[in-house]
This record gives structure tokens, C-alpha cells and sequence, in this order.
């Protein structure tokens, strides 16, 4: 067999215990299985799972930093009720940021790194999975962060990781919502290409307004 057949086998990849307890107890929090309230015992997940209970813990602490679930010293975890509260701060607040990232980034921002926006929505239409595709929306805002250059923008943005990144898990989990956020990413990206700044604000607000409306249609 020639090198160049062997490229074609696909490679074997290990994913670790804390990523596999991660992900299932993720989904099972966002098709509702595990509905807000649920309390969630190491021990007792550890052994439905049939794992230690360490990858367990390491996956309460990303669910946590997710705001999917809150850790209660000497009880476990609790699946988090969505508070409206949080929920109406938390995108008033995202929804002003970005504004500002997508002014900035009109600025400097090269066609070169207008097509990778692009590259990366035909690569988020091709995604499955709750995780795989939550994380690719991750890395587009991301992206669309690192474009502004400005560190304390980014910083503060990451402050509402918790609210943004259970709007990201919820909305994965949608095929429908899924589609959405593809057209709603592309016309953000569309306005950044003509540099219409207007445009381009539009746009951050219909994708945030949009999924401040699913996330509370979950509660």
C-alpha cells in the first residue's frame, strides 16, 4: 500500500472520561431529561455512568462555567433554573459589546479574514452534535472578538460566558435554531464585507434578540 492510501483511514481518537460524562450530562440538560432543579450527586451519576467519580467532577466544573448547573457546597449540583433577570442583564449587555466588536472590526478587518468568516458558517452548517456545534458557534464569535483587537472588550464579553454559553448549548440542540444562527452569522459577516456599520449592528442585534427569545421559550 502506497503512503498516500493510508491518509485515507481515518484516525482513532480517545476522548477522556470528563469529556464523555461532560457531553452526555450537557444533553441531557438540554432535551430536558434533566429538567432545572435536578439535583446531580457525583457518586450517583458516577455510577449510572459506570466511571470514578473524578471525570465526573472535572464535568460539573465546565457545566458550571457554562451556567448550566450551580454547585452547592455539601449537596452536589443543581440544574439551573433560567432567571429572567440574568437572562434580560446579561443580553442588554451582550447585545452593547457586540455593537462595539463588530464597529471595530469594520475597521481592520481584511477580505482575507472575510472569507474565513465565511470558511467558518459553511463549516458550522456541516457540524453535528450538541457539543460540536455549540463550539462551533463558540469559535465564530470568537473569531469575531479576536478581529477587534481590543483585549478589554474581549474580557468583558467573557464575563457573560456563563448566559452565552447556555444560549449556545440550548440553541445546538435545535436543528431549526441551528439554521438560524447560520443565516443570522452570515449577515453579520455580509455587512462586515460591505463595511456598513449599520448593517452590521442590525444584524448582532436580530441573532441576540433571537436568541434571547429561544433560550426563554426554555424556561
Amino acid at each position: 500500500m502506497e503512503q498516500t492510501e493510508y491518509r485515507r483511514i481515518p484516525a482513532v481518537t480517545r476522548i477522556p472520561l470528563s469529556e464523555k460524562a461532560y457531553r452526555s450530562l450537557m444533553e441531557s440538560i438540554v432535551s430536558g431529561v434533566l429538567p432545572p432543579g435536578t439535583e446531580l450527586r457525583e457518586q450517583h451519576v458516577a455510577k449510572q455512568m459506570g466511571i470514578s467519580a473524578t471525570p465526573v467532577r472535572e464535568a460539573f466544573k465546565r457545566l458550571a462555567s457554562d451556567g448550566l448547573i450551580e454547585i452547592i457546597p455539601y449537596r452536589g449540583a443543581v440544574v439551573k433554573e433560567l432567571d429572567q433577570r440574568e437572562i434580560e442583564e446579561a443580553y442588554a449587555c451582550r447585545e452593547a459589546l457586540e455593537h462595539l466588536a463588530v464597529e471595530q472590526v469594520i475597521e481592520r478587518v481584511s477580505q482575507e479574514e472575510i472569507d474565513k468568516l465565511y470558511r467558518m458558517i459553511e463549516e458550522f452548517e456541516q457540524t453535528e452534535g450538541v457539543a460540536e456545534i455549540a463550539r462551533a458557534s463558540q469559535q465564530f464569535d470568537d473569531q469575531i472578538y479576536q478581529l477587534t483587537g481590543n483585549r478589554i472588550l474581549k474580557n468583558l464579553l467573557e464575563m457573560l460566558k456563563g448566559v452565552i454559553s447556555r444560549d449556545r448549548k440550548y440553541s445546538a440542540g435545535s436543528p431549526e435554531r441551528k439554521h438560524e444562527i447560520c443565516e443570522e452569522h452570515r449577515a453579520v459577516v455580509d455587512a462586515l464585507a460591505k463595511r456598513d456599520v449599520e448593517a452590521a449592528r442590525r444584524a448582532v442585534s436580530t441573532h441576540i434578540h433571537n436568541g434571547r427569545k429561544y433560550i426563554e421559550g426554555k424556561k
